[in-house]
């Protein structure tokens, strides 16, 4: 089991594609996470068979790029994550239809995960996700994984509601406020588990 401190990094932004209609289909039925106390520790998880739930909607994806007369048909077939002990994996086939020229290509990315504590959200992120497509050393077109399937990698975070609250005692009320500590990432199988190290004062 992997434990990594996640440094907080600012969202990805010029999403091309926009995934939110598939995901309001998926997200009434999924319960996206669990989050659970215990001791300082309050974590959520995102399951792998949440995460590919969400790649079987989506399905085979193709798109045509290119000025007409240069056109090249990209498919991206089977698209899949692995959740392993230390790390986990996007998996996918690529296909290039570029005139005569046809190009296979199995994709193995790693996926990190990026925390945005002011917004609460967990994002898993395909790292090197810009996909290039060569033969003979040229290359004959590119392809961006992000793109297509980052929009709907974004879950909510475990962090609560209040950062305060007042408890009665024998000399009154006493503010106690919630601080966090740390932010964990946990590379487990089949999960991927963001916990939060809270500290009461």
């Amino acid at each position: 089991m992997e434990k990594r401190q996640i440094i907080k990094k600012q969202y990805y932004r010029g999403l091309i594609y926009n995934r939110a209609a598939a995901m309001k289909k998926i997200l009434p039925a999924l319960i996206v996470s669990l989050t659970f106390l215990i001791g300082g520790e309050i974590s959520v998880s995102i399951s792998e068979d949440l995460v590919n739930e969400y790649l079987n909607l989506i399905g085979n994806y193709q798109i045509v790029t290119g000025n007409k007369g240069d056109q090249a048909t990209w498919t991206i077939k089977n698209p899949r994550v692995k959740f392993q002990y230390g790390k986990a994996v996007f998996l996918t086939t690529i296909l290039l239809e570029k005139g005569k020229t046809d190009i296979k290509k199995n994709i193995k990315r790693n996926i990190d995960v990026e925390y945005n504590s002011n917004k609460n959200t967990l994002k898993l992120v395909i790292t090197d996700s810009l996909i290039k497509m060569e033969r003979r050393g040229n290359v004959l077109g590119k392809i961006d994984l992000g793109s297509i399937y980052q929009s709907g990698l974004i879950f909510p975070g475990p962090k609560p509601s209040i950062d305060s609250f007042k408890l009665k005692t024998k000399r009154g009320k006493v503010k106690i406020r919630i601080s966090t500590r740390g932010s964990y990432v946990y590379f487990e199988k089949d999960v991927i588990r963001l916990a939060l190290d809270l500290e009461y004062e």
